[in-house]
């Protein structure tokens, strides 16, 4: 714990101004020594005797283990939010497909467009099933669960690669 007290000029008499500023340093050591958090407390207080101003201040510094940890948060939210769209767009390409949405439509035609190279590698897995307009487009079934494997598959090895080890105690 480190407390400092300074008076930055002690030539003015104490009775018309002070000026004192205190920090202490709280280390928390429950986590060890490479994952610290350290706990920075200010206050500073300045004005005369009768007239003083506080202005109090706490800061938490995380760790480089807890900083780690986050960046690999958001690298996993990144990876399940891009997944999420493809997959959200295989989903509409079923839909419309299964339900016989008119081509004739921009925005039908815009989904099939966009969801076409996502759904390539796996069509004539499965035979296509068609009733009038209506199409079961087994390979858009087959290509989401595919993308969620694929996206679980890489959020996995991002967290084993970055990740610090788990000391067992």
């Amino acid at each position: 714990m480190t407390q400092q007290e300074n008076n930055p000029r002690p030539e003015i008499q104490a009775s018309e101004r002070r000026d004192v500023y205190r920090q202490t340093t709280v280390d928390d050591d429950r986590v060890g020594t490479a994952g610290t958090t350290r706990d920075v407390y200010e206050e500073h207080v300045a004005g005369t005797a009768d007239d003083q101003v506080i202005r109090s201040e706490h800061v938490h510094v995380p760790s480089e283990a807890t900083r780690r940890a986050a960046m690999i948060a958001r690298s996993k939210q990144i990876i399940y939010f891009i997944f999420g769209i493809i997959n959200v767009l295989l989903l509409l390409r079923f839909i419309f497909l299964a339900l016989g949405a008119s081509q004739a439509s921009p925005f039908v035609n815009f989904i099939y467009g966009l969801s076409r190279p996502f759904v390539l590698p796996f069509q004539g897995i499965f035979g296509e099933p068609t009733f009038g307009d209506a199409v079961l487009e087994w390979a858009s079934l087959v290509a989401i669960a595919i993308y969620m494997l694929i996206a679980y598959g890489l959020a996995r090895v991002l967290e084993l690669a970055y990740a610090p080890p788990r000391v067992n105690e």
